[in-house]
């Protein structure tokens, strides 16, 4: 009668050995980004492209989406002839979700990594922000190359803003296999 409970107990041994072992080969890293996303201006990098009965030049209005393709870099500020600074892209899009206020957004790019070091990886980001909040949050829902299978969040602050024209904080934090 013993027996019979020996092998769901070495089933249940074996099973938390293997998720230990599995948390303990997740690496966790951190990365601090800036993102400059430009709607106005000569070097715009956020557009409009549809909106609600289609008008498509107000990103405040509900039902509008923006494809965005922003540098993401070290620092805030961003030169032509600055090359160290430049990490790589966000491209993808944001929507705006509140009928009310418009300052709600649904958020979904990919951060894809063009310096040396993760020249070609991607981390897959997204959440919701409310315009005007101090800090938001995001989630890492994947990767592609070095951060393969990448789970995790971003907290985003703005680090400055002028008109329509904003550069966001990105403090990343994510586990990958």
């Amino acid at each position: 009668m013993g027996s019979g409970l020996l092998f769901p107990a070495m089933a249940t041994a074996t099973l938390v050995i293997v998720f230990v072992q599995a948390a303990a080969g997740q690496s966790e890293m951190n990365m601090l980004f800036y993102m400059t996303d430009n709607l106005t201006g000569s070097s715009e990098t956020a557009f409009p492209v549809a909106g609600f009965n289609g008008s498509s030049s107000d990103p405040g209005k509900f039902g509008t989406l923006v494809i965005i393709n922003d540098a993401i870099t070290k620092r805030p500020e961003i030169t032509k002839s600055d090359t160290d600074n430049l990490v790589g892209r966000a491209q993808g899009t944001y929507i705006n979700t509140n009928p009310v206020t418009g300052l709600d957004f649904l958020m979904l790019f990919t951060i894809i990594f063009q310096n040396m070091e993760y020249n070609g990886s991607t981390l897959q980001i997204q959440g919701t922000e409310t315009f005007g909040r101090p800090q938001r949050e995001y989630a890492v829902v994947g990767g592609t190359g070095k951060f393969r299978f990448a789970r995790g969040h971003v907290v985003c602050t703005t680090e400055s803003s002028s008109g329509k024209n904003a550069v966001p904080r990105f403090n990343i934090t994510f586990r990958t296999n």
